[in-house]
């Protein structure tokens, strides 16, 4: 007798032991027993997975595995007939499928099938009171800022700035030949706003899904996941500009704001399967779970382990793949929850707080550590009063949340990965913690602090630069000056520059003050008419730098 004959016998034996029922649509995930007899095979990946992520794969020395394969045909054709079952969709890694369904007979034995491992219910489809309240963090009020990169970055400058992600692409590192898959609420008209003008154009955006209503349609849904975007490929001329804009995507709507099931996990983990598959390099995911509006469903504390919840395992899976995977913390800092939500207790992942302009911790950015004890969150970066599209899409707006600090972060990482293609995502997300703030003694706050990307870089590089501490000239240029200068400088403990230039008599002929970011890297730029009007000659430039005292000799050239 065939397999498959085997598969009916035993579908048919169960469905004789009831009688048939309805309830209200409910969603149910089936995980099977095993992949076995799999018509797929590790020797063939080209079967399922993009060629792309293979060459990830292989770049990085990752072997193809069992989860990688699909689940097993022949068990989803048993399945679905055993009873009156709509498939949404199967998940790999995780062997299971994911149905809709009415039919209550059917779902009360389908557990007595042989290839049938367990049967969960995601979601009743009954109406529950909101427990949760808002969702999303909205736009605050806020003043604009200032400097020389205003004209490209404008109010962005800032959240790109303390990442020093602004170095990065001056090195020409924005992004391009790289992929970041996005998982979100949806992208409200953002294939036809002008922030994205640039994204469509050149064709950014390869590819999109609705794993939430399966109707291919993800600019008709939610505001959040466009608004995230906006962090990250969006450019409004002197007010915006992305921390990744010249990268492709990957849009994903995984997340449904109308209600808070744990069916969205799995939604998630279809996401990030379709991403893997499609070769992404770096996932966002400004979204996390923690209670639901079926309490039957909510987490605890205890959960946030990084093993225990759906969504942080297929988290850390999508990390064993090869990608940098980047998830906001949460914003339940100020809340009774407190802590990270799933899946930013996930083990090798990069789980980003947030702070404001000043680098001092938002009051609503979750708290570490994850309930086993590991640091958590890892990183920090600008989730208070940061800069991109506000609600309706019209305008740049200030924005709060973890949900923006997450893509601000995750298009810097994208950048400091381009600029390093035969490293691995665990290095560079490795050199991208080394490189915090706070590395050699984390918090429950920003866990290891706020990323130095262009200090990754030269990690990256082979320069070991962990112990350094000392304020440091790095470079000065252009020489002979003009009408201005830069200087790149580490910072050591100092937050204030003041500077002095004396002519060839020793008298001061000119002076400036800069506020600097503590144990970071920065490309600081000095210039106003005055020093244009200063004669040609050698001058001495004296920098103050906390209690450092530096001296160099420049050459100001004929206008």
């Amino acid at each position: 007798m065939t397999r498959r004959l085997l598969l009916a016998v035993a579908v048919q034996m169960v469905l004789l032991t009831g009688v048939f029922g309805q309830t209200a649509p409910a969603t149910y995930r089936i995980a099977f027993t095993d992949k076995t007899n799999t018509p797929y095979t590790i020797d063939h990946p080209e079967a399922y997975l993009g060629q792309r992520s293979i060459e990830r794969r292989q770049q990085q020395g990752i072997p193809i595995d069992p989860f990688d394969l699909p689940v097993d045909p022949a068990y989803v054709d048993a399945l679905l007939a055993s009873g009156q079952f709509e498939l949404m969709y199967c998940s790999k890694w995780t062997n299971s499928v994911t149905i809709h369904s009415t039919d209550t007979l059917a779902l009360d034995t389908i557990d007595q099938l042989p290839f049938v491992a367990s049967v969960r219910l995601l979601a009743d489809g009954r109406p529950h009171s909101d427990r949760r309240g808002d969702k999303f963090r909205t736009p605050v009020s806020k003043g604009g800022i200032s400097g020389p990169y205003e004209p490209l970055y404008g109010e962005s400058f800032r959240q790109i700035e303390m990442l020093n992600g602004h170095l990065l692409h001056a090195a020409g590192a924005m992004g391009q030949g790289m992929r970041i898959g996005v998982l979100d609420s949806g992208f409200d008209h953002a294939d036809s706003l002008p922030a994205f003008a640039d994204l469509f154009a050149r064709n950014g955006v390869v590819m999109t899904e609705d794993v939430v209503d399966e109707d291919g349609d993800v600019y008709h849904d939610h505001w959040h996941g466009r608004t995230v975007l906006s962090c990250l490929a969006g450019h409004v001329d002197g007010h915006l500009l992305g921390s990744a804009p010249e990268a492709d995507y990957v849009l994903v709507r995984t997340e449904n704001a109308a209600s808070e099931y744990i069916v969205e996990e799995d939604n998630w983990v279809r996401g990030a399967e379709l991403c893997d598959s499609l070769g992404c390099d770096v996932l966002n995911t400004s979204l996390g779970y923690t209670t639901f509006d079926d309490s039957l469903q909510d987490h605890d504390y205890a959960d946030m382990d990084g093993m225990t919840t759906r969504i942080s395992i297929a988290a850390s899976i999508a990390a064993s793949r090869g990608m940098v995977v980047v998830v906001s913390a949460g914003n339940s800092g100020a809340g009774a929850w407190h802590y990270i939500g799933a899946p930013a207790d996930a083990a090798g992942v990069l789980a980003v707080g947030a702070v404001g302009p000043d680098r001092v911790t938002a009051s609503f950015s979750s708290r570490g550590p994850s309930s086993d004890g590991r640091v958590k969150p890892d990183v920090a970066a600008v989730g208070f009063q940061a800069y991109g599209l506000g609600i309706d899409g019209s305008r740049v707006d200030p924005i709060n949340g973890t949900s923006f600090s997450s893509p601000v972060l995750a298009g810097g990482v994208t950048c400091l990965w381009q600029l390093h293609p035969d490293r691995t995502a665990a290095e560079v997300r490795d050199a991208v913690i080394r490189s915090a703030s706070r590395y050699s003694a984390p918090d429950s706050a920003t866990g290891y602090g706020i990323p130095d990307l262009w200090r990754a870089h030269l990690l990256l590089n082979g320069r070991d630069l962990t112990g350094l501490s000392s304020t440091q000239f790095m470079e000065i240029a252009p020489v002979p000056f003009t009408d201005h200068f830069e200087l790149v400088l580490f910072t050591g403990g100092a937050d204030r520059l003041d500077v002095r230039l004396y002519g060839p008599e020793g008298r001061m002929t000119w002076e400036a003050s800069k506020p600097l970011d503590p144990g970071t890297y920065q490309r600081l730029w000095l210039g106003d008419p005055a020093l244009a009007a200063l004669s040609a000659g050698v001058y001495v430039l004296d920098a103050v730098i906390g209690s450092a005292h530096l001296r160099r000799s420049l050459v100001k050239a004929e206008q």
